[in-house]
């Protein structure tokens, strides 16, 4: 199954509709989403969405969220950007939180908008706040084998068990990556090193808190897929790659035998993240790519007939999935041998464009499930216009003659 550009355009153009009419596109300063890295994701699919509509609105809810990013930075803590909650501080003084992975998204938000946006002026700007924030967390946050951990957490900096984080260097590996790529300097790339390794190699069915079995796998996949191919689609890390593991490391619990839940999903057969079920590589990149396949696989087996996964042990996890076709389109484009994905992330698009999706996962309703939906179709939409121009306006045209669809 391919991308159909009437669904793609059907589902772009309900959740351009609903952000366009969100407090989001307000020009106001008031915080439009509570959790800012939530936010982030909903800035990246506008950026996206700029160009398929010609919608400036889109622009300005970029450089407004830059902007705002950039007044706020150090008001929640010392260079990190602010979170929109955790606020609050103990008898010394320390904030609730401030997180590495939180205040990831946020960067990753930024610099998606001055890779979409290369021309504004505040561009610069932009630059020298992520980069603020990268310096500060490099410079508190890693272990001795460069691996990064939690951050500021219940008041504490990398409280126990928590020095080295799977969800923080992930996504502070892809802020390095596509750092290095919009400023030039290399050596953020070589910092990304360890990380990588790290999510590479990473136990996620046997972590601190359990969130494979306890929450949802999709909570895992979206947040280490962001790292994994970022990595996998850069050609200067994939030269800082060919190299022995360093086995980094060194927190990661002791993996406990592991309950067997049933399967739900039709075409779900023994597809499970176990390093051992397979000779592997002792690269990090050859980690990496074996990686980055167990993930895809876990798409393939477990996708649902309508178009959805395997429901979350929380169904309140639900709302990470509409992220997955993003990933699947990203790595379909820019990494070699998954073409394949795109039938994945189809089917769940076709899903999301219409009324069985919006009850599933919310969307419309759900910010954090649409902002994520947003980019998924943003990202579609973008290959479909590359692919073939006129064909993709003629599909967005039919969605505005057929104004009920909009909504």
């Amino acid at each position: 199954m391919q991308l159909n550009p009437d669904i793609i355009a059907r589902g772009l153009v309900r959740h351009w509709n609903y952000f366009s009419h969100h407090i989001i596109a307000s020009p106001g300063m008031a915080h439009p989403m509570q959790a800012c890295f939530e936010e982030a994701y909903v800035v990246m699919g506008a950026a996206r969405t700029m160009p398929l509509l010609d919608d400036a609105r889109m622009t300005a809810i970029v450089r407004r969220f830059n902007g705002r990013m950039m007044e706020y930075q150090g008001v929640h803590h010392p260079d990190m950007f602010d979170m929109g909650y955790g606020y609050n501080f103990d008898d010394k003084g320390m904030v609730n939180c401030s997180c590495v992975a939180d205040n990831a998204s946020t960067a990753n938000g930024m610099l998606e908008g001055v890779r979409c946006f290369p021309h504004l002026p505040e561009n610069p700007k932009v630059l020298a706040s992520v980069k603020r924030y990268i310096d500060h967390c490099l410079e508190n946050y890693l272990t001795d084998k460069g691996v990064m951990g939690v951050g500021v957490l219940n008041h504490k900096v990398n409280p126990e068990g928590m020095a080295e984080y799977w969800c923080a260097d992930s996504l502070f590996a892809a802020v390095l990556i596509r750092y290095a790529s919009l400023s030039g300097e290399t050596k953020y790339y070589d910092a990304a090193v360890p990380m990588i390794e790290y999510i590479a190699t990473f136990d996620y069915k046997n972590t601190l808190w359990g969130e494979w079995s306890k929450s949802a796998p999709q909570q895992i996949l979206l947040y280490t897929g962001e790292g994994l191919v970022a990595a996998l689609a850069s050609k200067e890390m994939k030269q800082r790659l060919q190299r022995p593991l360093a086995n980094v490391i060194q927190f990661s619990p002791k993996a406990d035998p592991e309950e067997r839940v049933p399967a739900q999903a039709p075409n779900l057969v023994e597809a499970e993240l176990q390093a051992a079920a397979k000779a592997q590589g002792h690269t990090i990149w050859s980690r990496l790519q074996d990686r980055w396949a167990e993930f895809a696989e876990w798409f393939h087996q477990n996708q649902m007939a309508e178009g959805m996964f395997e429901h979350p042990a929380n169904d309140h996890f639900r709302c990470y999935e509409p992220g997955l076709s993003w990933l699947m389109l990203e790595a379909a484009q820019h990494i070699e041998g998954c073409g394949w994905l795109e039938s994945v992330a189809a089917k769940q698009l076709r899903l999301m464009a219409d009324d069985g999706g919006k009850r599933y996962y919310g969307l419309r309703a759900n910010d954090f499930a649409s902002g994520l939906a947003l980019l998924s179709f943003a990202t579609a939409a973008t290959l479909l216009k590359a692919r073939d121009a006129a064909g993709w306006e003629k599909a967005v045209q039919s969605v505005f003659d057929r104004g009920e669809e909009m909504w």
